[in-house]
This record gives structure tokens, C-alpha cells and sequence, in this order.
């Protein structure tokens, strides 16, 4: 595992598990926003969320990053 940069984790392929491959290849390759979850149990839940564009977290980053001063002062 690698951590590329914040928020962001490189798996290698030989330790992505072949029901989540075989999940993700179900999507058509297209990039999907999705929730991770850890149970109490160690269980891993993965929901994908294809009613939000993966685009709209692009564009909220940026908008944040030029309102940072602003959105700061507000909390």
C-alpha cells in the first residue's frame, strides 16, 4: 500500500481483492464516488454513490481553496 498523497491510497493489484475488481469492472470503468465503512466486526462496506459526479469533488476543492480565508472565518 502507498499513500500517494492525502486522502489517497495506491493499492498494488495483487492485493485488491477479485469480488471488488469484479465490481468495479461492473461500472464500465467510469470513476464512481463511493462511502467506505469499517464494521465492528472488520467487515469492509463499500457503497458506490452514482448519483454524485466524481467532477463536483473537483470543483468544490477549488472553490474552497479560494474561499479558504473566508470559510475559516465562518467557523
Amino acid at each position: 500500500m502507498r499513500q500517494d498523497v492525502e486522502g489517497v491510497i495506491s493499492l498494488p493489484p495483487e492485493v485488491v481483492p477479485e469480488t471488488l475488481r469484479d465490481w468495479l469492472r461492473l461500472l464500465d470503468d467510469h470513476a464512481v464516488l463511493s462511502s467506505l465503512e469499517l464494521l465492528p466486526d472488520g467487515r469492509l462496506v463499500i457503497q458506490a454513490l452514482p448519483e454524485i459526479d466524481p467532477r463536483i469533488v473537483a470543483r468544490i476543492r477549488r472553490t474552497m481553496a479560494q474561499y479558504e480565508d473566508v470559510l475559516r472565518r465562518l467557523t
